[in-house]
């Protein structure tokens, strides 16, 4: 005579059953021995809030393509971020546009700063109050880890100039 398989299935869920109930009454705790309150556990870290715990953008930026250029990233103070820009173009020979530098300063906000170019005196060259009178000119910068992209109006640089692209941390601050 041959054993049902479905009896078979059923002896065994029945003395799993009796095994887990056995092991649930035999670890019952004692009441003696259990708190009754439960004691705060000091943590390691302290505590921040969300804004502490992002990870500054400070710090110094390249881009090797489309040409090098660098991006440096400093807190300004009042939640100002001071961004300086210095870049060229893409090797051509003797009609490589010359190198270019611009200075802004603007809010970061949502992993973004956008800000507005300002008066500065570089080594490349200068931009005045007047300058920006006749022509003003912004840049945006998308923050991503340690990935910027950097967008500008500027029109200052030599034609075949471009500050705009992708630029990836090399230092922080």
């Amino acid at each position: 005579m041959t054993a049902y398989p479905m009896r078979r299935s059923l002896r065994l869920a029945g003395a799993c059953l009796v095994i887990a109930v056995a092991a649930c009454q035999a670890a019952a705790p004692d009441p003696a021995t259990t708190p009754t309150t439960v004691e705060p556990v000091a943590s390691a870290a302290p505590a921040t809030t969300p804004a502490a715990s992002a990870a500054s953008p400070a710090g110094r930026y390249e881009a090797t393509s489309p040409a090098p250029a660098t991006l440096a990233l400093s807190d300004a103070g009042d939640g100002q971020w001071h961004i300086a820009l210095r870049g060229g173009a893409v090797p051509n020979g003797a009609a490589t546009a010359a190198d270019c530098e611009l200075e802004a300063r603007g809010p970061l906000a949502d992993g973004r700063i956008a800000a507005d170019v300002v008066p500065f005196e570089g080594t490349l060259n200068s931009l005045t109050e007047a300058d920006l009178a006749r022509e003003p000119a912004t840049v945006t910068i998308v923050l991503n880890g340690d990935v910027a992209t950097v967008e500008t109006d500027y029109a200052q640089c030599a034609m075949g100039a471009d500050l705009a692209g992708t630029y990836r941390r090399v230092a922080t601050s």
